[in-house]
């Protein structure tokens, strides 16, 4: 350790920083930059395998990066006073990537899986760039003022505490919480599964990682005889009723309906009765015409994009419609608070690792089990690409064109999921 504290030359060339005191260890300045850049260095590349997990791109980037910062810090050790070109690097470098750190907290990087999409800020990306502002710094001021921004020595305790501080600080970062599972969460998800076995389109805009509950038996629709047809089209005409009586969210409230829960992108916002006939068994008329409508957003001029229909017993699955395409699904983990308007806040979405206690907390009421549900997409221009009866419906995206949200554990009382929202 002394032996890369000490200085191994005499003097420095024409136009660097003159050592004032050569021999005794490391200028405390120079320590701090090269231990900074080490710390900034070891999180991108303890970062990069979850970013190459989600793009090459990224992953690539972040390993660069990496490597590049700790190549810096082992210059900074073995030259010192540093010579002006390497400071320069050390300024350009970190300031470099400071600005492309905040561009994919703004506007999105333009390349990689998550092109144009902006990654939400999190500890340790923000203890990284932290380090990268103070090498900036740091190194701009031994440009500007070589003899004084040396200052002291970096001997005794003092050249041990600080790559102990800094090590410290790095393992913190690197540990915390925002840390598991990095490049997935930080843009945004609901659910961390991931089908392994295929390759998700590129062009996906975070489609694929949305869940909605859980469904028995979904498959693809099958085509039905011509009498269950019959009975089927005169369901959905009854349904198609209420597309003039509720064509925006203003409609529906002046009728008593309030929302429940947030916009959620593939799933719209749902506005509940007030006094809505629950399916028991196969749907009659009266309960055709009281479903939760689905909505394109929270604003009063959100449009009308589907129904929903809920059934009274929650243990069984009901008959439903006619033929055997509508799958119907349930929640878990479900935890309403109540608003003091009218409708209810779903704080933690559904199907998480949510506790009554997480729930009865913020003044919850906690639901083990919600019940069977199914979704009817018969209103034009949101038809669902991916069935009548879809749990999903693409045509519901975010106001940004995507499907990102946020983490669940942030939803609080938002009224809309998207991310970027």
């Amino acid at each position: 350790m002394t032996d890369l504290l000490a200085r191994r030359d005499g003097g420095a060339p024409p136009g660097d920083a003159v050592d004032p005191a050569p021999g005794r260890g490391l200028a405390l300045s120079t320590l701090v930059l090269a231990c900074l850049s080490a710390g900034a260095g070891v999180i991108h590349l303890v970062m990069a395998p979850s970013h190459v997990g989600e793009s090459a791109v990224e992953g690539a980037g972040f390993l660069a990066a990496g490597w590049l910062q700790v190549g810096l810090a082992v210059a900074l050790v073995r030259r010192d006073p540093p010579r002006r070109p390497l400071l320069w690097s050390v300024a350009a470098v970190n300031a470099v990537l400071i600005a492309l750190w905040a561009v994919s907290r703004t506007a999105g990087l333009p390349v990689g899986a998550h092109a144009g999409h902006a990654a939400r800020v999190s500890f340790v990306d923000v203890a990284a760039v932290a380090f990268e502002a103070v090498l900036v710094v740091g190194a701009l001021a031994r440009l500007w003022r070589p003899m004084t921004a040396a200052g002291a020595r970096a001997g005794g305790p003092v050249a041990l505490a600080v790559p102990f501080a800094v090590m410290a600080l790095t393992t913190a970062a690197i540990a915390s919480p925002s840390a598991r599972d990095h490049a997935a969460g930080e843009h945004g998800t609901h659910g961390t599964e991931h089908d392994h076995g295929a390759a998700a389109p590129v062009d996906d805009r975070g489609l694929s990682l949305l869940r909605n509950g859980h469904d028995h038996g979904a498959a693809p629709p099958v085509e039905l005889d011509e009498a269950t047809q019959a009975e089927l089209d005169d369901q959905l005409a009854v349904t198609r009723t209420l597309i003039d009586r509720y064509p925006t969210v203003a409609a529906a409230e002046a009728a008593g309906y309030h929302r429940v829960g947030p916009f959620l992108p593939g799933l719209g916002a749902h506005f509940i009765p007030p006094n809505g006939d629950y399916v028991d068994g196969a749907v009659t008329e009266s309960e055709l015409v009281s479903p939760l409508l689905v909505f394109d957003g929270t604003e009063p001029d959100a449009r009308l994009a589907g129904f929903m229909y809920v059934a009274v017993n929650q243990g069984t699955e009901p008959q439903g419609f006619a033929g055997p395409n509508d799958h119907w699904h349930y929640h878990e983990n479900v935890c309403l608070v109540d608003r003091p308007e009218g409708g209810f806040d779903t704080p933690f979405v559904a199907d998480q690792d949510v506790t009554e206690e997480m729930c009865t907390t913020i003044g919850g009421r906690f639901a083990p089990l919600i019940q069977h549900m199914v979704h009817v997409w018969v209103v034009p221009d949101y038809e669902s690409s991916e069935g009548l009866f879809s749990d999903i419906n693409p045509a519901l995206d975010c106001p940004d064109g995507t499907y990102y949200q946020v983490s669940w554990r942030e939803m609080g009382t938002r009224d809309s999921a998207c991310l970027n929202a």
